[in-house]
């Protein structure tokens, strides 16, 4: 374990998220645990993929479209009759 015990906090995280492995901050409690668990995936597989690959699914979008209509102004008969 004395590879990862000379990096920083941040190059724990990197590796964590290289090798898949979902982690939350790295402090001092956490962090034996965490290079434990990565001297394990280490042992186990190369790196799932390199850091500088970005993937993404683009999903598409439902839109919906709206109309808007100016109402018309309604005439009303007034025949000077009625109360009013």
């Amino acid at each position: 374990m004395s590879s990862l015990s000379g990096k920083s906090d941040k190059e724990i995280g990197q590796l964590l998220d290289e090798y898949g492995i979902k982690h939350g901050p790295i402090v001092d409690s956490t962090r034996k645990l965490y290079e434990k668990k990565l001297h394990e995936a280490m042992a186990k597989k190369p790196k799932s993929s390199s850091p500088d690959k970005t993937f993404y699914r683009e999903e598409q979008e439902e839109v919906e479209y709206i109309t808007y209509h100016q109402a018309q102004p309604q005439m009303t008969r007034f025949d000077g009759f009625g109360d009013v």
